[in-house]
């Protein structure tokens, strides 16, 4: 980095725009000088929205900042090259947060970021940069199908045309093309969300980012065919493609309007939908959308000096006291505890320990759960904010556990998956029973109350029995030797066997999707002998608890006088306020837990 007498002082409400020299060809180098104007101008700059890379590789570009080489990220240099304006023209104005921020001024920083949405917002343009055309295998076929896609009309017969086997490995290189790290950056979600005019630029290309969203809506459209067609036998695929690249950036499952100050989502929203993101700087996991939520004016400074640990414990209190309800603290992001976090402060970094499966939580499920009923959370916060007292009663007791599912390998890889099942299968038997009111328990409570988040419930609309049927007829076909006298899984005859044909074409989805939902969860019986769906975690002797404010039921562990929570369970039975109700009735004993 350069040194800090580079960056002259900012005046109140003043910002930096870099001023790119223009350039006869892109092999030159990149010259650019530092110039200050009012936040509040009406804005002839424009804002760039790029990813900074992984962090081995921030210094690896060079551009001359007053004529000093100044460090910068390599995508920063290739973009600033393709972007500068020809020789004779007027040079480029630009906003860039790593170049127009002084990144070693914790304080500068802190008040520049909370000014952005309002920079990007007053760009005449925001230029997203998607990276080096040579990021990934077959880039440029992905763009060209882009290309194709985009000029293409939104009408299925002139879809079909262009959705066919032969052209796999387009479709291949589209679904790695949404996986560029630029859908993945935190700060990029308010960029665009801001931007009231935006083009993509890849290479010397470009596109307008409104028909890079079209080009998505398209896609959607064709979902079924394109499962038909292209994916068949690589439903994670499809679901990439059908949620990823702008699909990433939606503000939140539930805001389709474009952002306004008037509907700006709660933060809470905004960080579950985000929570796989990534950040160079751990605290912009929060700080990097706070600016974009109806929290801004509620949450307090953004204060890069404080500890990571520090940050998500102030979200959580915060979150937890402006609205009075408890859900934030069964968010689950990590296996770890990386930062010492009370049990019941959420993590929202992104680490890459086993990245491809992460836990689905029960706040995603459709319909929406409301265990608790019209209460809202009593609590209490005390050891500077490390402990959190919440009022709520005892339920149950966990008194039995079947083993977990985690999921290590390849989607395409179903027996881990359906062998598990066959021993949850067999825990059900074994401690609930078999009859076919108990069926109907099963098969809602094996994937914690519904079969796919609300955003891709449309792969799969089959009937509940359906799917059990098909996951038994796997069993009978892949695993045989599971299949004995004592076996409790049904030997299903070749009349009510699912159809082979739709078994090859629909087994890896069915499963994958299922072992998704499934993932670091397992199932638990309890004393008053009903079944639940709980974290991996989940041990016998832990009390299953509602608490007031809060969706979900959850479980925690008595240990030396105080409380650890374990993590949200899905109970049969009492997901819609029938435990409140018996609260209520007298049928329980409130009382306070103190969660370390």
């Amino acid at each position: 980095m350069p040194p800090l007498n580079i960056y002259k002082p900012l005046r109140d409400n003043e910002i930096r725009i870099a001023e790119i020299e223009s350039a006869s060809s892109e092999d030159e180098d990149v010259h650019c000088h530092l110039i200050h104007v009012s936040r509040n101008a009406s804005g002839d700059y424009q804002s760039l929205s790029y990813a900074w890379g992984p962090e081995e590789e921030l210094d690896k570009g060079l551009i001359y900042l007053e004529g000093t080489p100044h460090p910068v990220t390599r995508t920063m240099e290739l973009a600033l090259r393709k972007l500068r304006r020809k020789t004779n023209d007027a040079p480029l104005l630009i906003w860039i947060d790593a170049l127009c921020i002084n990144q070693k001024d914790n304080e500068e920083k802190c008040e520049q970021v909370k000014g952005m949405r309002t920079i990007y917002q007053r760009a005449t343009e925001v230029s997203i940069w998607l990276g080096p055309e040579d990021w990934s295998p077959n880039s440029d076929l992905a763009w060209s199908l882009l290309q194709e896609l985009y000029h293409c009309p939104r009408e299925i017969n002139a879809l079909s045309k262009r959705i066919q086997p032969e052209r796999q490995k387009e479709f291949e290189a589209l679904t790695k093309f949404f996986r560029r790290d630029y859908f993945w950056r935190i700060w990029v979600v308010q960029e665009v969300a801001c931007a009231t005019k935006a083009t993509v630029y890849y290479g010397s290309d470009s596109m307008p980012w409104s028909g890079l969203v079209g080009v998505c809506d398209k896609l959607s459209d064709a979902r079924a065919l394109l499962r038909r067609v292209i994916y068949h036998d690589k439903p994670a695929s499809l679901f990439s493609l059908m949620t990823g690249g702008p699909k990433k950036l939606v503000l939140t499952k539930e805001a389709n309007l474009p952002y306004s100050e008037s509907n700006a989502p709660p933060l809470l929203d905004l960080l579950s939908t985000h929570m796989s993101k990534g950040s160079t700087l751990e605290h912009d996991k929060v700080y990097g959308i706070v600016g974009i939520s109806a929290d801004r004016d509620t949450f307090g400074d953004l204060d890069y000096g404080r500890s990571v640990r520090d940050t998500y414990v102030h979200t959580a209190r915060h979150i937890i006291t402006k609205t009075r309800s408890l859900d934030v603290i069964c968010v689950h992001q990590n296996d770890d505890n990386k930062h010492s976090l009370p049990s019941w402060v959420a993590d929202w970094e992104r680490r890459k320990r086993f990245p491809e499966h992460r836990v689905v939580g029960l706040r995603s499920r459709t319909p929406k759960f409301n265990a608790s009923g019209s209460s809202i959370a009593d609590v209490s916060f005390s050891e500077n904010d490390q402990v959190l007292t919440a009022a709520g009663f005892v339920f149950d007791t966990i008194t039995n556990i079947s083993q977990p599912l985690y999921v290590h390998g390849p989607e395409s890889d179903v027996l881990p998956t359906l062998e598990v099942f066959h021993s949850w299968w067999t825990f059900f038997t074994d401690h609930i029973g078999s009859t076919d009111e108990n069926l109907a328990i099963f098969q809602r409570t094996f994937v914690g109350g519904s079969w796919s988040p609300s955003y891709s419930e449309g792969e799969f609309k089959e009937d509940q029995t359906e799917r059990l049927t098909l996951f038994f007829s796997l069993i009978q076909r892949l695993l045989p030797h599971l299949l004995n006298e004592k076996s409790p899984i049904p030997v299903l005859t070749a009349a009510n066997a699912a159809d082979d044909q739709i078994l090859k074409k629909r087994e890896f989805a069915m499963v994958s999707s299922a072992a998704l939902r499934m993932h670091a969860k397992r199932l638990v019986n309890s004393e008053n002998k009903l079944l639940g769906f709980a974290p991996q975690q989940a041990a016998v002797g832990d009390k299953i608890v509602v608490l007031l404010g809060c969706n979900f039921p959850v479980v925690l562990r008595e240990i030396d006088g105080h409380w650890e929570l374990i993590g949200e369970i899905y109970m049969d039975g009492i997901m819609n306020g029938e435990a409140t109700d018996k609260l209520e009735a007298g049928l329980y004993h409130k009382q306070k837990f103190e969660i370390h």
